[in-house]
């Protein structure tokens, strides 16, 4: 779309920092053999990827202190633009990802800066300027100290008389008040635990046919889009035409963090670009496997991503 831009929210950005250790031992000193600095908070992650793949991007969100300044000035450096809101006091949060060189990585997450009402108020006036000229918005991540559960409900109220989609990727409490929206969001990306939350169902097992119900039934709801992510098998993606099952590109993942991120940037991509909504689907998966298979979340390889995207299969389920 000419002229327009994607926008990304992060109400709880991060200083991203992945730390390389020989081993992890509890009771002794872990020495890093290597660091990696980086902004982060999902809504950075999704703004990176839609900016590697060629697209015109803003992010904003609230920052704070000198954490803050670093997540604006590394955006700058990569040529990301943002218009980011500052908290009147505290740091925007740090949050570690330890990866051992065998077993599993271990995140220690930060809670995130101390926000006040004002805060969100200076947030709301940012995005309605942005939402002028967006083609897609993205609400991404966890809320900060001090948010109130409600604000993607309240957001999504603000953008309601731009009619531009918004996706939303949260969880817990902040979640169900923005599917309380209206409208709601036209895509939001649960995973297992929380569909069975929001379906009222006590528990769903990762019996694809039963999630793909219960991702249909939550479309019934007004809901235009719902993407579950199946790992490595993929996911599968409700929509208001029909439900289906998108494979994922296998690689030999060596970071999973941020995949997620990646899929909803990829999404967002799509959106942006007009695709048909089966390519969209494809580009998204692309977007996931690319992602893993860096040792930073939120980094694809644009010519990756075109080549996974184009073996992608995905198959319709009804």
């Amino acid at each position: 779309m000419t002229g327009k831009h994607i926008t990304t929210v992060t109400l709880n950005a991060a200083v991203d920092k992945t730390y390389f250790v020989p081993a992890l031992t509890p009771g002794k000193a872990n020495r890093v053999s290597r660091m990696i600095a980086q902004p982060g908070g999902k809504g950075i992650n999704v703004a990176r990827v839609a900016h590697l793949l060629g697209e015109n991007v803003v992010a904003t969100g609230i920052v704070g202190g000198s954490a803050g300044r670093f997540i604006e000035t590394e955006l700058t450096k990569h040529g990301l633009r943002h218009q980011f809101v500052q908290a009147e006091s505290g740091e925007s949060r740090v949050c570690l990802n330890v990866i051992p060189d065998s077993g599993g990585p271990v995140e220690l997450l930060e809670p995130g800066l101390e926000t006040r009402p004002e805060d969100y108020g200076r947030l709301a006036l940012t995005l309605e300027r942005l939402a002028e000229t967006s083609s897609v918005i993205v609400l991404s991540g966890s809320i900060p100290s001090g948010g109130p559960s409600e604000i993607y409900r309240e957001i999504l109220g603000r953008l309601k008389p731009f009619g531009v989609p918004v996706l939303l990727d949260t969880s817990g409490a902040a979640l169900k008040h923005g599917l309380a929206a209206s409208p709601p969001p036209f895509l939001i990306k649960p995973n297992e635990e929380e569909i069975a939350q929001l379906t009222g169902a006590s528990a769903i097992s990762a019996n694809e046919p039963e999630l793909a119900s219960a991702a249909a039934a939550l479309v019934r709801q007004g809901i235009r889009y719902v993407a579950v992510s199946l790992g490595d098998r993929g996911s599968l993606v409700a929509g208001t035409d029909g439900t289906y099952r998108v494979e994922s590109y296998p690689v030999k993942a060596v970071n999973t963090v941020g995949c997620g991120d990646a899929f909803l940037a990829g999404a967002a991509v799509g959106l942006h670009r007009g695709l048909p909504e089966t390519e969209w689907f494809k580009l998204a998966s692309a977007c996931g496997a690319s992602n893993a298979l860096h040792l930073s979340a939120g980094w694809v390889d644009p010519a990756q991503v075109d080549a996974y995207a184009e073996a992608v299969r995905v198959e319709r389920l009804w």
